[in-house]
């Protein structure tokens, strides 16, 4: 279950207060991309749907470096309708906008399944080396690779904080967040010589998951010219959910 005390946000009016748990591992004066998308999906999801829907396709463009400042959401519907819907959401602070998200939303209604299953089973409890390591925000369970190992990588992933403080964590959330483990679960490049900041995420599920464990079993690719892309195949213990991709901006440190 996670601690709804501690959380990458709290309400403040209409803003959202960064606690300052969610500061990026690239750039201590910004706030990361985990927090960031949590923080764009908890908003989209405050949206209404006309009809029983689910979120398809989530995409999040985050446009600077996000500073550990409130921000406050603007919501609006681009195309209304009980069978396709899309909605969007942007963060802004300052008098500009920091975060755009749009989310795809499609009627849900009964047919023939045709699913897969993870990629990378969930280690027995007890017999796996690595199991689990935590952060302040997360425990995870490192199957492959990791953040200082460049390559593919993969790991179970379960959340142990909220995006906003006192409001259970919502199933998009978390795969928002999941989302962006990609560039750190697969650095393209050693992280001791470049920064590898993700400038989007881009998400597209089949359906939701309830499981608090997630997997993330990445890759990534550069074609040497100071940018880098992120491909993230996304289960839950009963299967595959969908992919996620990022782009990144190198920089030699």
């Amino acid at each position: 279950m996670t601690d709804e005390t501690l959380a990458f946000y709290r309400r403040e009016g209409d803003a959202y207060k960064a606690t300052g748990l969610g500061i990026s591992p690239w750039n201590e004066q910004a706030q990361m991309g985990v927090a960031l998308a949590g923080l764009a999906a908890h908003c989209l999801e405050a949206i209404p749907c006309p009809a029983p829907m689910l979120t398809t396709r989530l995409t999040i463009d985050i446009l600077g470096t996000v500073p550990p400042i409130a921000l406050t959401p603007v919501t609006r519907i681009v195309r209304d309708g009980r069978r396709i819907q899309t909605v969007e959401v942007t963060l802004e602070a300052d008098g500009r906008s920091w975060v755009r998200a749009t989310a795809l939303r499609i009627r849900t209604e009964q047919s023939p399944e045709v699913s897969n299953p993870a990629t990378r089973s969930f280690p027995p409890e007890g017999r796996d080396p690595n199991l689990p390591r935590a952060t302040k925000w997360a425990e995870t369970i490192l199957l492959a690779g990791g953040f200082h190992q460049a390559g593919p990588g993969a790991q179970w992933v379960r959340f142990t904080s909220c995006v906003v403080a006192g409001e259970p964590l919502r199933p998009l959330e978390r795969l928002a967040m999941l989302a962006d483990f990609g560039s750190g679960v697969a650095p393209v490049l050693p992280v001791k010589e470049w920064t590898q900041a993700n400038t989007d995420i881009s998400l597209h599920i089949s359906r939701t998951s309830e499981d608090e464990w997630l997997l993330i079993d990445a890759g990534s690719e550069s074609a040497g010219n100071g940018i880098a892309l992120v491909h993230s195949r996304i289960s839950d213990r009963d299967g595959a959910i969908g992919m996620a991709h990022q782009s990144l901006f190198l920089n030699q440190r």
